[in-house]
């Protein structure tokens, strides 16, 4: 018996060291990439509780939030975590502006985009779709002249983009 008594908490410590006991944090970023975004944004939304990695956690909590089309409540998270000390990242920004597109906030939205293409972590494939989405947003707003300007940027830059022809078909109307 009095071996019992000393073996289950050394067992228990060594499961915490190993990480057996696996934080929530862990667990949100694990569910992440399985693609399990309720139980990221369950595990991320305890972790901020806890105060376990809280920028981090804001971070994920807003990319659980983003990819279930919670747009609102990804931008707080985003915000959040910006907040909380995370690096206002390229990738960051665009998530925050399409946040901002998506919820009909076209003008914050070109300024973050405008912000992501200042970091220089942005690929060439994500300049290219934030140039693109720069142009919807001022369509969105009816600045037509802001707008024909930015897609002739656009056009100059990606000659071959099949989107930007069908644009520039649209705004030769307006």
């Amino acid at each position: 018996m009095r071996c019992y008594k000393r073996i289950v908490p050394l067992i228990l410590a060594c499961m915490m060291l190993a990480g057996c006991g696996q934080n929530v944090y862990k667990k949100g970023v694990e569910s992440l990439e399985n693609k399990d975004y309720e139980a990221a944004q369950e595990n991320f939304q305890k972790a901020v509780e806890d105060k376990k990695n809280v920028a981090d956690s804001y971070r994920g909590l807003g990319i659980a939030y983003y990819e279930q089309e919670k747009y609102k409540d990804a931008l707080a998270a985003f915000e959040n975590a910006v907040s909380a000390g995370t690096k206002e990242t390229g990738t960051i920004c665009n998530m925050m502006a399409v946040c901002k597109m998506q919820t009909e906030n076209y003008e914050d939205a070109i300024s973050y985009y405008e912000k992501a293409l200042d970091h220089s972590d942005c690929s060439d494939d994500m300049k290219q779709e934030i140039q693109f989405n720069v142009i919807v947003c001022y369509e969105k707003l009816e600045d037509w002249d802001s707008a024909k300007a930015k897609l002739e940027d656009y056009v100059t830059a990606y000659p071959d983009d099949e989107k930007a022809a069908k644009e520039a078909e649209f705004l030769k109307t307006r």
